[in-house]
């Protein structure tokens, strides 16, 4: 089996992260003043990104028991399943705490050893908490080396990319920040997705050559998304899902309803689960028919918080064009906003 190159950094020293420490505890939120995210312990090694008034963006990283790991949290594949979970500097339950972090603190999965899992996430924290003016890290050159005999784990694999391979950085991760308002790309010299303006923090993920794969964290409105690869329907009827329940059954749409009351289902509710929360809706657009649109937990407070009789943009998708007994379609909330 041949051998394979490590690439080496070559990004520009001043353009790389700096690497400082918390001075003291220090409060890290998911934006500039915004939610909690977890508290920094005194003496934590971090990476220092970009600034924004009396802010610096941070990236920490470490361990976390398996145990106190949940699932999916908004666009982050793990997140804390409790108030207090700790995130440790190495994979012990007697390894120095760096972190205790709030109840669905979303966290980027950088590998695994045993029943620990190594994460990371970003965050920003007030720059008066951080240990003097951060070092910048130097530039970082990997000596050549074999592959391992058996198949490397997903979390650590080399992906191929439409020019070539890309090396994942499974160190810690470079907080950087645009030196120009620069395109982002679907792969080295492929087309571009989006502009990114100058100062931007992003975080390194891979390399292909002179090409770095970065990630940008950001927000965007829920009514502005639809799901990946879907095929999102937005001219079908209540009328047609009735007439067609077979037809639709698994399609995703998008429909402007109108909202009447949030409930829970009862045993007459013959394709919902026993209280399972669903809205009770009228809709599409001007069509005077009920709908039952199915809630999944991280959606019902939303739906709450909505006026009844207010309009609102839902995706969904069909579970059932014609439910028992009432012929009611009932759909699955994929996402929900008011427009």
């Amino acid at each position: 089996m041949r051998p394979f190159v490590v690439l080496a950094m070559l990004l520009s020293p001043a353009l790389l992260g700096a690497q400082t420490t918390v001075r003291t505890s220090a409060t890290m939120r998911a934006t500039p003043g915004g939610a909690t995210l977890a508290t920094i312990s005194a003496g934590t090694p971090v990476v220092a990104g970009g600034a924004h008034g009396a802010w610096t963006r941070i990236t920490v990283e470490g361990y976390v028991n398996r145990t106190a790991a949940a699932g999916k949290r908004d666009t982050f594949a793990l997140s804390a399943s409790s108030d207090g979970s700790l995130l440790r500097q190495g994979p012990s339950r007697t390894a120095p705490v760096r972190a205790r972090m709030h109840e669905g603190m979303g966290l980027v999965r950088v590998g695994r050893r045993g029943d620990w899992l190594h994460v990371r996430r970003s965050g920003w924290v007030r720059t008066a908490t951080l240990a003097g003016r951060p070092r910048p890290t130097a530039p970082r050159t990997v000596a050549r080396a074999k592959p391992p005999r058996a198949a490397p784990a997903p979390d650590t694999a080399a992906t191929d990319s439409a020019n070539g391979s890309i090396t994942p950085d499974t160190s810690a991760a470079l907080a950087l920040a645009l030196e120009r308002r620069t395109a982002l790309r679907l792969a080295p010299g492929g087309p571009p997705l989006a502009m990114v303006d100058s100062n931007t923090p992003v975080t390194t993920v891979g390399r292909d050559r002179d090409w770095v794969r970065v990630q940008v964290e950001g927000w965007v409105r829920a009514n502005e998304l639809v799901p990946v690869g879907a095929n999102v329907l937005t001219s079908v009827s209540a009328a047609d899902l009735r007439a067609q329940p077979d037809k639709y059954r698994g399609q995703t749409l998008r429909w402007r309803v109108q909202k009447i009351a949030v409930q829970t289902a009862d045993p007459l509710h013959k394709g919902l689960a026993p209280d399972e929360p669903y809205i009770l809706a009228r809709g599409p657009g001007d069509e005077n028919s009920l709908l039952y649109l199915a809630l999944p937990p991280s959606l019902v407070e939303q739906a709450k918080r909505i006026d009844p009789l207010a309009w609102i943009i839902v995706t969904a998708r069909v579970r059932d064009g014609r439910s028992e007994p009432s012929g009611v379609p009932l759909l699955d909330v994929i996402s929900l906003a008011q427009p």
